[in-house]
């Protein structure tokens, strides 16, 4: 066998044996633990304690989420053994390298945690925006309604989505390596930490770690709740730009589209009778 090609088979083997562990281990034990084992105390640990997922979407979730984790497994293998080899992007191996400026080693030191936040920001705004494209009527009810029909997501559901959606979400957590330039390490630990945001905000239980640049994993549970707002995966940012983090006094549901919500029926009720007086002192 030619050695790139098995360098190629062994690197894609490392990937999807890393996202299988992480995946089906890690979150099994996850699963077990909460699901399995506390399940008569959901009311201490569930975000949602009086809802559960049938068993029949729970094997759903673990079947299709493993498949898209073993295509995600294979792409980001291939996408590895491309870079290693010499193939073009934006991600570098030696500290000295990049950028090429006065200062040297201090300046690329520098640099490490400023590409890291314009890498996290960047994956950020490429999951606002396409998750809220999949929030278009057609979209949502043909490819994106499959990751909602987990309304009390688990652990497995993080990848459990129309594999098309799953693509879409790969190539905006590895656009950055065409864009900003970076050293290989600060590129795993942002993807690293998205997967981990990822797996948190789909387990449906209360987790109180004060990660950095997150929002807490109950923002992302109501989405699953209320469907059509909270689009954000790390941060609230994109959502208080554009107005469609959940607000108290709105109506949401699977068809009520736009990500602002409609108004309350008790605010409806009083604009119909606000109506009615007014008509009534017109007469």
């Amino acid at each position: 066998m030619d050695d790139s090609i098995a360098s190629l088979l062994i690197i894609i083997a490392i990937s999807v044996g890393v996202s299988v562990v992480t995946f089906w281990g890690l979150g099994g034990l996850v699963h077990v633990a909460y699901y399995k084992r506390r399940r008569d105390r959901a009311h201490e640990w569930k975000l949602q304690p009086k809802r559960f997922l049938k068993d029949d979407l729970v094997r759903h979730s673990f079947k299709l989420g493993g498949f898209n984790i073993i295509i995600g497994g294979i792409v980001g293998g291939t996408f590895s053994w491309h870079v290693v080899n010499g193939g073009w992007s934006t991600l570098y191996f030696d500290l000295a390298r990049w950028p090429d400026a006065p200062g040297g080693m201090v300046t690329n030191l520098v640099w490490l945690p400023v590409s890291a936040l314009l890498c996290y920001a960047m994956i950020d705004a490429g999951l606002y925006y396409s998750h809220r494209f999949m929030h278009n009527k057609w979209i949502f009810k043909y490819i994106h309604r499959w990751h909602h029909r987990y309304t009390a997501p688990v652990i497995f559901t993080t990848t459990a989505t129309h594999p098309l959606e799953f693509l879409v979400f790969q190539f905006f957590v590895m656009l950055p390596v065409v864009v900003v330039p970076m050293h290989w390490s600060v590129y795993l630990v942002v993807v690293l930490y998205t997967y981990l945001i990822g797996m948190i905000d789909h387990c449906g239980i209360k987790v109180q770690w004060p990660l950095p640049f997150h929002t807490g994993n109950r923002f992302h549970d109501d989405h699953h709740v209320y469907f059509h707002c909270n689009y954000g995966h790390h941060t609230q940012l994109w959502d208080r730009l554009h107005g469609t983090l959940r607000q108290e006094n709105r109506r949401y549901g699977e068809h009520v589209f736009g990500g602002k919500g409609a108004p309350s029926k008790a605010k409806a009720k009083s604009s119909k009778s606000d109506l009615d007086s007014a008509a009534s002192a017109a007469q």
